[in-house]
C-alpha cells in the first residue's frame, strides 16, 4: 500500500502542466524593463490567477503545515520583458535581520530547456535545469537603506572587541571597507549572499541542493506590505542568455514558493506551488 501510494504521489508531483486551460498574457505599452510599479496603471483589469500552494513535502525540514495557502497573480508583458505582480496575506513584514529571524520572501520558477515539457518542479534535476527569480525583503531593505551593522540590529549594545564599533572611539579613525571585511566571514569566503542585493537574486539549479546565484542579471523586483498583505512585483527579461527563455506568442508554464519569515520559514520550510502554472505569451 505504500508503495502504491508513493508511485501516485510520484506521478502527480512530475506530470506536466497543471491546467489544462492556458492563462494568456497581454502585451501593455509600458517600458517594463525600468524599476517595477506596483500601482501603474497597466495592471488595471489584468485578470488575477488564483496559484494555490501547499506546503512543502518533499525535503527535510519541513514546515508543519501551510501558512500561505495561495496567491494572486496577474502578469503582463511588452515584447521583451515580463511582470508578476503577486499578493498574499502575511499577518506581519518581516525583513530579518537578528540572528535566528528571517525574511519574507518569493520565488518564481521557470524551465529552461523545453517549456511544454518542464522537469519536475522541485528545482527540477542535472542537465535539466530551472531558473528562478527570489525576492527577500531583507534584500530590497538592504537596496534601501544598506545593510544593517550591528549598531542598527543591537542599537544598545556596547563593542568592546572590534575597532569600528566603540562607542567611544577616541583619536582610532573609523575602520575601511577592506578592514570591516576582515570581521565579515561571508564576504571573505566569497559567498555571494553576504553582498549587497538589488531586491533579488536570480538562480540556476538542477535538483535540491544544487542552487547557484548568477552574477549577471537583467530582472528587478519591488515590494510592498500594508494591512496585512503583501504585493510583489518581479520582472524579468524574456530571453535570458543561459537561463529561461520566454517567446511572444507560445506557451510555458512557472512555479511559486513564499516564505512568511516571522513565522520561522526559511530555505526548504516554505508553501510551494506542487505543480507548473501554465500561461500564454499573446502577440497583441
Amino acid at each position: 500500500m505504500k508503495m502504491i501510494k508513493f508511485l501516485i504521489l510520484t506521478t502527480f508531483l512530475s506530470s506536466g502542466l497543471a491546467r489544462a486551460e492556458d492563462y494568456s498574457i497581454r502585451k501593455v505599452s509600458a517600458d517594463l524593463s525600468k524599476p517595477p510599479q506596483i500601482t501603474a496603471d497597466y495592471w488595471q483589469n489584468v485578470p488575477e490567477l488564483k496559484v494555490d500552494l501547499l506546503a512543502q513535502m518533499m525535503v527535510k525540514p519541513k514546515p508543519a503545515k501551510v501558512l500561505t495557502e495561495s496567491v494572486k497573480v496577474q502578469i503582463v508583458h511588452d515584447g521583451k520583458y515580463m511582470a508578476f505582480r503577486m499578493r498574499w496575506a502575511d499577518k506581519e513584514k518581516s525583513e530579518a535581520g537578528k540572528l535566528g529571524e528571517f525574511s519574507d520572501s518569493v520565488a518564481l520558477e521557470f524551465p529552461v530547456l523545453d517549456n511544454a515539457n518542464p522537469p519536475p518542479i522541485f528545482m527540477g534535476y542535472k542537465d535539466n535545469p530551472v531558473h528562478l527569480f527570489h525576492w527577500r525583503a531583507q534584500y530590497q531593505y538592504d537596496a534601501e537603506h544598506g545593510k544593517k551593522g550591528i549598531k542598527d540590529i543591537y542599537p544598545n549594545l556596547s563593542a568592546d572587541m572590534y575597532p569600528n564599533e566603540f562607542v567611544n572611539r577616541g583619536s582610532l579613525r573609523p575602520a575601511t571597507e577592506a578592514e570591516l571585511e576582515t570581521f565579515s566571514h561571508g564576504k571573505a569566503a566569497g559567498n555571494p549572499q553576504s553582498s549587497l542585493k538589488k531586491a533579488l537574486d536570480e538562480i540556476m539549479a538542477e535538483g535540491f541542493g544544487s542552487s547557484v546565484v548568477r552574477e549577471d542579471i537583467d530582472s528587478a523586483a519591488r515590494g510592498e506590505w500594508k494591512d496585512g498583505e503583501w504585493t510583489v512585483v518581479i520582472s524579468r527579461a524574456l530571453k535570458r542568455p543561459n537561463g529561461s527563455v520566454l517567446e511572444v506568442g507560445k506557451s510555458a508554464a512557472f512555479g511559486i514558493a513564499v516564505w512568511q519569515g516571522g513565522q520561522d520559514e526559511v530555505a526548504s520550510r516554505k508553501s510551494i506551488t506542487m505543480q507548473w502554472q501554465p500561461f500564454k505569451i499573446e502577440v497583441k
